[in-house]
């Protein structure tokens, strides 16, 4: 699922989010929230541009090539722009995705709130039947939730960018050799943080 909150007064914040490992039936799951402020359309202006320029296109994480992958993740993460806006968390032997991906997001919007503020957020898959229980899920951990809706990922720069962040650190996670450095430069540069 991928969302995005954002903050209204005294200034806007958004966020979007994507999970990873359903296909393996609760064994490993991990939720990743990228997270912007006033920013949000210039940072969503140059997710773009490093699309464009490194052939990395709209596909889902898994279905792009290793090349195109591997040149966008190095762009995202030398680019100052997006310090501070990716954060996951990762679970094992559990199949609570809606719960997890509630918490998750609640505890990365408490972690970046400031002042007075309603969130906005938009989840990736969410079927407008689950609306309802995910935003009453965020006003019990205390989230003062605006609205929340569904959108798909293809639609959305920012979204994709979470998407490509969960495949990322599950690579990561998983041992992958090209990942390890990358991840490591990742959490140095402050692009990437855990939510625990």
């Amino acid at each position: 699922m991928n969302l995005r909150w954002s903050i209204f007064h005294p200034h806007q914040t958004g966020a979007q989010a994507d999970e990873t490992g359903q296909d393996t039936a609760g064994d490993f799951f991990l939720v990743s929230v990228v997270i912007t402020g006033d920013e949000r359309d210039r940072i969503r202006r140059e997710a773009e541009r490093i699309e464009q320029a490194t052939g990395r296109g709209i596909l889902k994480w898994h279905k792009a090539r290793f090349e195109s992958r591997l040149a966008y993740l190095q762009a995202i993460i030398s680019d100052p722009l997006f310090a501070g806006t990716a954060y996951f968390s990762h679970y094992r032997d559990t199949t609570l995705y809606t719960d997890l991906t509630v918490l998750v997001t609640a505890k990365t919007i408490l972690l970046k709130a400031r002042g007075d503020y309603r969130a906005t957020i938009i989840v990736d898959g969410l079927r407008r039947s689950e609306v309802r229980g995910f935003a009453s899920g965020l006003r019990q951990l205390g989230i003062r939730v605006r609205k929340v809706r569904g959108i798909r990922d293809e639609s959305d720069a920012l979204i994709r960018l979470a998407d490509n962040i969960a495949g990322f650190v599950r690579d990561a996670i998983e041992g992958k050799p090209y990942a390890q450095p990358l991840f490591q430069e990742a959490t140095k540069r402050g692009v990437i943080r855990r939510i625990k």
